[in-house]
């Protein structure tokens, strides 16, 4: 009975927390002239210059991902804990998802045709959002740079996380949670070909039953990145990864500096 009124309690703070402080819709400008629209989390606090969190979601899902808190990602725990540890916490869809959803160009689609060898689509997808990424943290960070930047994104998500920190050094802290391996021949939308640009503190979060990446790819993934300050740790699961994996990204944020 305690167990259940705990968790009841912990539910309502939780939408408390978020009907205090609701998301504020932002929108940057894309290099290509597209409209990005992101969502924008205020800490608790009112520090001036917060640490900040840019959340990217997984192939076919959307950022609300990040406010929800129910299986692939349990975001929503997440995002909670970010604001509570006084981060400023972005949101902003991929593109071709959520409010950027084209209907002739659905995510999944694309990534079965890269499959099946018709690549650039699916490249074309990843590539520009990397960039909307890219415009997305000029924005935040044009006033000046706060102490911690923090990128970490869940499988689709993960692998573009990845992409972007290898070509932004003002990312200081880089969270990927189950990247898929994707090929080399897809070039820039591929992890593995940007990893000596990966300098970052870095948790790579995988599973051992990922259909998506084997551990020999992770572990080559991993070995490739010249941080100093790297941590991996694996889970015995499949692509969704149980809701245990945010203690970990917990307990690491909180350790690492």
């Amino acid at each position: 009975m305690t167990r259940f009124l705990l968790l009841g309690l912990w539910l309502l703070s939780t939408s408390v927390a978020h009907a205090a402080r609701p998301p504020v819709p932002m929108e940057v400008q894309a290099e290509d002239g597209e409209r990005i629209p992101v969502l924008v989390l205020e800490p608790e606090g009112d520090a001036a210059n917060p640490p900040v969190a840019v959340l990217l979601h997984g192939l076919t899902r959307n950022k609300e991902d990040w406010l929800s808190d129910t299986a692939p990602t349990y975001g929503g725990a997440l995002t909670e804990h970010l604001l509570r540890s006084g981060y400023r916490v972005y949101l902003m869809d991929a593109r071709r998802h959520g409010a950027r959803a084209t209907p002739d160009a659905r995510p999944g689609n694309l990534a079965k045709r890269a499959h099946s060898g018709d690549t650039a689509p699916y490249q074309a997808m990843i590539v520009d959002t990397v960039r909307d990424a890219r415009a997305l943290l000029a924005r935040v960070l044009a006033k000046g740079r706060p102490p911690r930047v923090l990128v970490a994104g869940y499988s689709m998500g993960a692998q573009v996380g990845l992409l972007l920190a290898s070509r932004e050094p003002r990312v200081t802290h880089l969270v990927t949670m189950v990247p898929p391996h994707v090929d080399p021949v897809l070039g820039d939308a591929a992890p593995v070909n940007r990893m000596g640009g990966i300098h970052q503190s870095w948790l790579l979060l995988t599973a051992t039953r990922d259909p998506f990446s084997t551990a020999e790819n992770s572990q080559a993934l991993f070995e490739a990145a010249p941080s100093k300050h790297k941590a991996r740790k694996a889970f015995d699961s499949g692509h969704a990864l149980p809701r245990e994996y945010l203690d970990e990204v917990r307990r690491w944020l909180s350790e690492t500096r």
